[in-house]
């Protein structure tokens, strides 16, 4: 089998900002994926990637762009107190509309086709509220690169979820927050995996109810990559499971750390490829959890 190393960039918000760090540390280390896979937040980076360059230079791009979403302020966190008590589709069409605005501004038009990126495959995982599996766009070339975003961000109730052929298309993190999976069905051999779940990321309202909706929605998501890295080990794909978190964790909608939060995934992924090269890079057949590194993004919690 043709070996294929896949950058696998789960969901997680405006912390997508510690994945833009540790994708530069990947690169000046000498990494090279033969194929992007996101959901959610991540599917934004491997998207732009895709666009400006599997290199420093994408990275460069994406550090722009998170500037500018800070500054657009794509995510509104009076929100915030209603997403985990409601669990709804209703959502706020504006802020669908300006992130499609955003997206068709860095060069996600909506004629972009996935078989129109020839420098990396990229797959973009949205969730199917019908059937309860992953939706994988790219898997056919005339898939739309644009719909394929817009798919796996629709996280409710920012966002507007995707209504086609009948079925409800929302943010992939509903099935597979942490795409591994959808990853081996896309081809991938080797896996290095960006984990952006945080237990104390969701919320930072001190309310029980919503502390209890948030541990509930971690514990899910992270029983998902569980498994999906245990199913990975039974293929014998080898999974580099790189958790990245921030101290004090930084809430999905605010952008305005995207400074700091580039910063500490950056060290992370350095750590992380130190504790890797000191072993046998990838064991296949073997699932390392190489980080458990939290970096301290302000000198006193705020």
């Amino acid at each position: 089998m043709k070996k294929c190393l896949a950058f696998v960039l789960g969901g997680g918000g405006a912390r997508g900002a510690l994945q833009v760090g540790a994708l530069r540390a990947l690169f000046e280390a000498g990494y090279h994926p033969d194929l992007l896979v996101g959901t959610s937040i991540g599917s934004v980076n491997v998207a732009g990637l895709a666009l400006w360059g599997v290199n420093l230079n994408g990275v460069r791009a994406l550090e722009q762009a998170y500037q500018e979403a800070a500054v657009s302020k794509l995510m509104d966190p009076r929100l915030a107190r209603f997403a985990l008590k409601t669990m709804s589709l209703h959502s706020d069409q504006r802020a669908s509309r300006q992130v499609a605005k955003f997206l068709i501004s860095k060069g996600v038009t909506p004629d972009l086709r996935f078989g129109q990126i020839t420098n990396v495959r990229l797959g973009l995982i949205g969730a199917d509220l019908d059937t309860g599996e992953p939706v994988i766009y790219g898997m056919q070339p005339e898939e739309s690169v644009l719909e394929g975003v817009l798919a796996s961000t629709a996280l409710q109730p920012w966002f507007s979820p995707i209504e086609k052929d009948g079925h409800c298309i929302v943010d992939g993190g509903a099935v597979s927050c942490l795409p591994v999976e959808p990853a081996m069905a896309l081809g991938a051999t080797e896996i290095i995996a960006l984990d952006l779940n945080d237990p104390n990321g969701m919320l930072d309202v001190d309310n029980h109810q919503n502390r209890y909706m948030e541990k509930l929605v971690y514990s899910v998501t992270r029983r998902q990559t569980v498994v999906e890295i245990a199913l990975a080990a039974e293929r014998n794909v080898a999974v580099q499971h790189i958790v990245l978190r921030s101290s004090p964790p930084v809430p999905i909608w605010d952008f305005s750390k995207h400074r700091e939060l580039i910063q500490v995934g950056y060290e992370t992924a350095r750590h992380s490829i130190a504790n890797l090269l000191s072993r046998d890079q990838f064991v296949p057949g073997m699932a390392h959890s190489m980080v458990q590194h939290e970096g301290q993004i302000y000198s006193n919690a705020s």
